[in-house]
């Protein structure tokens, strides 16, 4: 089976032969305006579309923001929604830019601003409307602890031209890796044959030792022409596995509980009508530091809000503060809301001005007393 580091490479060799040619091709389309040529602009939308599935599937959610609000502008402008005219060629080579930012520097990606790239795309994706108060995503409960949630502009375009929208099952271990092939390599077949709007493994499904199944779930949300009939020898999926969204039953779908409460390691996540709360310990290591994050991914897909009461912390280092800047940020940029229920003391603040997080406001702001 092929290692992290080995799937990494190989998504980061994929995403640079994918931006090889963009500057390139949006040059071309912004010269061409209204008149250019469809499949130029449909191999940009691919190269966007792309690296969205990849960066998906090995959680570089970074990634996977910037390339799918990249991918919402680009669908647009291959339906003849939005002209390839030079400003919003501009906002669209700024966010591929940045999107080859990220994926030079893969390994610290999460931690890297995105926020400007982003509302710039959103801006263009919406006709330049920005009082328009946003939609409420749509929520797709997978079953266990997966969950989709896909904001209504990547819906609609799914399913424009009479899509269907699909809920695929892999194994990761027997109908992949089993097979001889990586995932990237799937999700690329996958591309060329419809469109992927989402993709994740679940990984809590592997279970403990004393529950350890042989069996890893990829889930893939995916859209195509095809009828239900054709689309498993499509994908090469048992009927079982390939779901219709419009066909799940209303007690597999967008339902998130109301109440629940889930533990990791130390660090327990409460959540009471979608607004999340974590108590954090006295001492903040590094085992309790990757607990922390697990739990606040937790609470990025099931909470609109999540609360971080640090009244108890006591000890803490730069890995600590560079964790809640990165999660204040991809909440942010998810339109989410992380705030403090009690604030860090004015010790850690001190502290953290003198790491050189007082400047920014990043910190300080959400986290102040």
């Amino acid at each position: 089976m092929l290692e992290i580091n080995d799937l990494m490479r190989g998504f980061v060799d994929d995403c640079h032969e994918h931006l090889d040619h963009i500057e390139t091709a949006l040059m071309d389309m912004e010269a061409a305006g209204a008149n250019a040529d469809l499949e130029l602009v449909n191999s940009v939308f691919r190269a966007a579309h792309s690296i969205k599935g990849g960066a998906g599937m090995l959680g570089l959610d970074n990634i996977k923001t910037l390339s799918h609000k990249l991918e919402n502008v680009l669908h647009m402008a291959r339906n003849a929604e939005l002209v390839p005219n030079h400003e919003n060629i501009t906002v669209l080579l700024k966010g591929f830019d940045k999107l080859t930012e990220l994926i030079d520097n893969v390994d610290e990606s999460e931690t890297m601003p995105i926020d400007d790239q982003v509302q710039s795309l959103m801006a263009l994706a919406s006709g330049g409307a920005t009082n328009t108060p946003p939609r409420e995503p749509e929520r797709i409960d997978v079953g266990g602890s997966s969950l989709f949630i896909v904001d209504p502009l990547s819906l609609e375009q799914a399913r424009a031209g009479g899509n269907y929208l699909y809920l695929l099952e892999y194994d990761l271990i027997h109908d992949i890796h089993g097979k001889n092939s990586t995932p990237l390599e799937m999700l690329k077949a996958l591309s060329d044959t419809g469109r992927i709007v989402d993709c994740k493994v679940d990984f809590k499904a592997v279970g403990g030792l004393d529950d350890f199944g042989n069996t890893i779930p990829f889930y893939v949300l995916y859209a195509s022409i095809l009828e239900p009939k054709y689309v498993c020898g499509l994908v090469n999926l048992p009927e079982e596995r390939v779901r219709n969204i419009e066909d799940v039953p209303e007690a597999v779908q967008v339902r998130v509980a109301e109440h629940f409460r889930e533990e990791f390691g130390s660090v327990v996540l409460e959540v009471h009508a979608g607004k999340g709360s974590i108590t954090l310990a006295k001492e903040i290591n590094s085992r309790a530091l990757l607990n922390l994050k697990v739990a606040m991914l937790a609470a990025l897909a099931r909470c609109t809000e999540l609360a971080l009461d640090l009244n108890a912390v006591r000890r803490c280092d730069l890995l600590f503060f560079q964790l809640l800047c990165a999660a204040h940020h991809t909440f942010q940029t998810q339109g989410k809301r992380l705030v403090a229920s009690k604030p860090l003391s004015q010790e850690h603040l001190d502290a953290s001005h003198a790491l050189g997080f007082g400047c920014g406001g990043r910190l300080v702001c959400p986290f102040r007393a």
